[in-house]
């Protein structure tokens, strides 16, 4: 038998605890909810964001559950000798770097003809070049440990298009594209990679990216958008695999969402 000859057997769930987290654009919705589930599993976690006062309230919030091995970093994605500084502090107190969690990011939405030069480079500088930076820096450790995990949170907009979407969109096709490419380079090297794509969650998202109230609130009431807490469950499920075991997708929706925003 084939399995007999491989040794191969059934491993159960993979064990957080221990290992050393970086999640980035922690400071709320899904990046706050998967940082804080990787702690109550047990692992060590490192919260950056720019907002330093949101970042303080989730670590105060972890300790007060007893959650001690939490520290945030206030930082811009957007920045290199940011991102490489919030490495190099991981490893001077943790000594090691296992798991990534690429977060950070927001939304745009403009017609093409109308859009704001400023806000696109911003999207483009916050989506895409800083997860360049955060894998740059982030997987330095990674690659000597000879394992490692990386979660890059998308979005359902990295396949589907929608009108006055466009640029939000391409930054999240440049995502996948990113993703794909990393699971490529890095398969040998004892390195998962995961893209999760969410559909429509209750985050601040909308308010930022520059979706009316009313449309937001009729949205939401007809389709009932997911929760942080579920993408943050969908991003320990793939981490928790057994080690040989590679999750490179994961699609999230509400169940009643069939499109985004027309």
């Amino acid at each position: 038998m084939i399995l007999d000859e491989l040794e191969l057997s059934w491993k159960g769930k993979e064990s957080l605890a221990g290992k050393v987290a970086l999640v980035t654009g922690a400071s709320s919705g899904i990046g706050a909810s998967i940082a804080r589930k990787l702690a109550k599993r047990g692992a060590y976690v490192a919260v950056l964001a720019r907002r330093q006062e949101r970042l303080d309230e989730l670590v105060r919030g972890l300790h007060q559950e007893g959650l001690y091995e939490v520290m945030a970093i206030p930082a811009d994605i957007q920045k290199a000798e940011d991102v490489q500084q919030a490495v190099h502090a991981i490893l001077e107190r943790w000594g090691r770097l296992d798991i990534i969690v690429a977060n950070a990011g927001f939304g745009y939405r403009s017609p093409l003809a109308e859009v704001d030069l400023e806000r696109w480079e911003e999207l483009y500088k916050t989506n895409v070049h800083g997860l360049v930076l955060t894998l740059k820096y982030g997987l330095q450790p990674m690659r000597e440990q000879a394992k490692g995990d990386v979660v890059i949170v998308s979005s359902i907009a990295a396949k589907e298009v929608t009108a006055g979407g466009g640029l939000y969109s391409a930054t999240k096709y440049g995502v996948s594209a990113i993703a794909s490419a990393l699971r490529l380079e890095t398969s040998t090297q004892g390195i998962r990679v995961t893209a999760i794509h969410p559909g429509a969650v209750a985050t601040e998202f909308s308010q930022v990216a520059g979706y009316p109230e009313q449309e937001i609130r009729a949205f939401a009431s007809s389709i009932l958008p997911l929760h942080p807490d579920d993408v943050a469950e969908a991003a320990l499920y793939a981490l928790e695999q057994p080690e040989h075991v590679n999750i490179p997708e994961l699609t999230i929706m509400p169940s009643r969402q069939v499109q985004r925003f027309k």
